[in-house]
This record gives structure tokens, sequence and C-alpha cells, in this order.
């Protein structure tokens, strides 16, 4: 009866003695955005935490729409950050967590091909495309065809001047009716997606009339091969 006795006193005491090294942990705050790197973008997504180099504390947390996130970690140690997304590289950091820590992670986009169509013309404030532009839109479309299992999105862009609302405007109609034109050249819909940017992003902050051109654009992504 007593070997029981001092069993339970000592397995009371390792109880005590780990509450008590757990209680003198130091919390601190690991905080930032997950950022596409490719233009520092919110992303939306997932975060695996692991304290090394025994995983002996982990989780999970979730970004907010705007990409931001908080997590809470003991100071002193050093954690693995993974993230796998679909459509970005996987991206993992180790972080030495030395006391409250504001971090963003940049995590890649996976692009298989993004290229502007350089000889895209519409007729100005205009959704109408010029016939000058029946070639390379042709040889898209040609390249589609031979390739029957690529799926692309076409992005939309307009300068930054003017209403925010009638560049977005402005932007869709114009990728649509390259959707349209492609499909007319026997391209499946269903392989064409659409996004519109308005003046959200430009290559360039310039005001010149060059600056403002090289903003108008439509680019073609490889979202499948």
């Amino acid at each position: 009866m007593r070997k029981i006795y001092l069993v339970a006193i000592f397995s009371l005491a390792l109880v005590a003695t780990t509450l008590a090294q757990v209680s003198s942990d130091t919390l601190v705050m690991v905080y930032g955005k997950m950022l596409k790197a490719q233009d520092s973008t919110p992303v939306v997504g997932n975060i695996l935490y692991e304290k090394l180099p025994y995983y002996d504390d982990m989780g999970m947390a979730s970004t907010k729409t705007d990409g931001s996130f908080e997590i809470q970690l003991i100071q002193g140690e050093t954690y693995n950050f993974t993230v796998k997304k679909p459509g970005f590289n996987k991206y993992t950091e180790e972080i030495k967590v030395t006391g409250n820590t504001n971090k963003n992670l940049y995590i890649e986009e996976d692009i298989l091909e993004l290229r502007k169509l350089e000889n895209l013309i519409f007729a100005r404030g205009s959704d109408q495309i010029s016939p000058s532009s029946y070639q390379e839109l042709n040889e898209l479309a040609t390249w589609m065809n031979e390739n029957p299992t690529v799926v692309i999105q076409l992005e939309g862009h307009t300068d930054f001047a003017g209403n925010p609302d009638a560049n977005m405007r402005l932007s869709e109609a114009r990728v649509l009716a390259v959707q349209e034109y492609l499909i007319d050249q026997d391209v499946k819909k269903s392989r064409i997606f659409t996004k519109a940017f308005g003046g959200s992003q430009p290559v360039t902050q310039d005001r010149t009339d060059e600056a403002k051109a090289l903003n108008r654009r439509v680019e073609v992504r490889v979202i499948r091969r």
C-alpha cells in the first residue's frame, strides 16, 4: 500500500512540474498577411505551424479576406510554417519566435504561362475589336484548337484614369468580346474563363499616353494544359 502512495505522490509531482513548465512559457503573437508574391494581393488560405524539432506544438491558422492572420506561439522557439494551396507553389519557412513579430508570407502563384495580346486593339472607350487584331486572335484560336486540353483565362485591364466602376465594366466587356471571338473560331466556351481588373493592376503608375497604353491590355493566362 505504501508503494502505491509513493507512486501516486511521484506522479502528482511530475504533473505539477510539467504544468509549472508549461505555465512558465511566454506566449507571443506572430501576425501579418499572406500575399501573392507576384503582386502582393491578399491570399485566403490555411497556414500550418509546427514547433521544431519535435512538433510538440502545432496547429492551423486561417487568413481573413485581406490575407491577415494572428498566431499565438511560444517565445524562444522555432516553428515551421507551411502553406499548401491549389494554384500556388508550396511555401515553407522556419521562423524563430523572439517576441511579438510582424511577418508577411509571400507565396508564389503557379503560373503555367501569362502573356499579353500585343496586337489587340479596341475602339476608344469601347469593346469593339479592331480588324487589325484578328490575326493575333486567329493565331490564339488555332493554338487552342491544336491543343484541346488547354484552358485559359482572359484578364482585362484598363488604365487607372477615370471612374473605377466604368473602367471595371469596360475591362469586363472587352474580355467577353475576345471570348466571343474565340468561340466563333470553334474554341469551346468551357475552355475560356474571363476576369476583369479595371485599372486596379497597372504595370506603370506614369500618366503619359504611352504609359496608359501599356496599362490597357488583355492578358492570356494558361491555367490548365
